[in-house]
C-alpha cells in the first residue's frame, strides 16, 4: 500500500469560520459532502467546493478555507504517501459518479474517526483507488459537452448491472429527445445505442453464467428478462448458443 493514512476528520461548520493559509509535509484530501467550502490555493484567487467536490492538496501547497455558508459539512482525509515516480499532481476532483462512490462507501463504511487496523486499510485502498483515477484516461481527458453526454449515459447503461433500460428513459432523465441523444451516441462511438445497451447486458449475463453457481432462472430474473424463453433467445441471438450451451462449453 503506497497511502498512510494519518487522520480521518468528519467536520461541520454552522456559522463563520476560517482556516488560515498554512501547508505541511503531508497530503490531504477534502471532501464537501453539504453545502459548499471557499478554498484558496497559494497564488491562486478564492475558489469554491460544492458538494461532491474534492480537493486534492499535495506537501508544502499552501491553502486555506472559509465557511462562509451556515451547516457546511466535509471529511479530511490527511495521509503520506510513497513516491512512485515524480508526480505531485494537486487540485479539484469535481463531482462525478466516481466522488459519489468514493464519499457514499467511505460514509458507509467508516462510522467514526477513531479507526479499527481493518478500517485504516480500507481508507488506504480508497486513496489508492483515488490515485488511479485521476490517472486515468477518465479523469485526464478534457471533454466537451457532447462528450461528456456519451460518458454519462454509458455509465447510467453499466449501473444497471445488466438489467434492462430504454432509449426513451435515458432521454428523460438527462432531459434530451430521444432522437438526439440517439445520434450523438452513434455519431461519437460508431455504436447504435440500443446495441451498446444490450452488449453490456450481454457481457453481465456471460459473467454470471461462467462464473457464479446461480441456475438459468435466477440469472433470468436478475437480469430484467420476463422468462427464460425471452433470456434465451436474446442470449442465441448473439452468441449462436443457447445459456445452457454456453455455460456447459465454459
Amino acid at each position: 500500500m503506497n497511502s498512510n493514512l494519518l487522520i480521518l476528520f468528519k467536520g461541520e461548520k454552522h456559522d463563520y469560520g476560517k482556516v488560515s493559509l498554512h501547508s505541511h509535509l503531508f497530503w490531504q484530501l477534502e471532501i464537501v459532502t453539504r453545502g459548499h467550502i471557499t478554498y484558496t490555493l497559494l497564488e491562486t484567487e478564492n475558489e469554491v467546493l460544492n458538494a461532491g467536490d474534492m480537493l486534492l492538496i499535495p506537501p508544502h501547497q499552501g491553502h486555506e478555507f472559509i465557511y462562509d455558508v451556515p451547516g457546511a459539512a466535509w471529511i479530511t482525509l490527511k495521509f503520506e504517501r510513497s513516491l512512485i515516480d515524480n508526480k505531485q499532481w494537486g487540485g479539484v476532483i469535481q463531482n462525478s459518479l466516481f466522488t459519489e462512490k468514493f464519499t457514499a462507501s467511505l460514509l458507509a463504511t467508516i462510522t467514526g474517526t477513531i479507526l479499527r487496523p481493518y478500517e485504516k486499510t480500507f481508507v488506504e485502498g480508497m486513496l489508492e483507488s483515488l490515485f488511479m483515477f485521476i490517472n486515468s484516461e477518465d479523469f485526464c481527458k478534457t471533454e466537451d459537452e457532447p462528450t461528456q453526454l456519451v460518458r454519462t449515459v454509458t455509465d447510467m447503461v453499466r449501473e444497471r448491472n445488466g438489467r434492462p433500460i430504454s432509449i426513451d428513459e435515458i432521454a428523460h432523465q438527462l432531459s434530451y429527445t430521444r432522437s438526439h441523444v440517439s445520434k450523438l451516441f452513434k455519431q461519437l462511438t460508431g455504436e447504435n445505442l440500443k446495441s451498446f445497451i444490450d452488449r453490456v447486458r450481454l457481457e453481465k449475463a456471460k459473467e454470471m453464467l461462467r462464473y457464479s453457481e446461480f441456475n438459468i432462472s435466477y440469472i433470468t430474473e436478475e437480469l430484467g428478462f420476463k422468462d427464460i424463453f425471452t433470456f434465451s433467445r436474446f442470449f442465441k441471438r448473439t452468441t449462436g448458443m443457447n445459456p445452457r450451451q454456453y455455460r456447459a462449453k465454459k
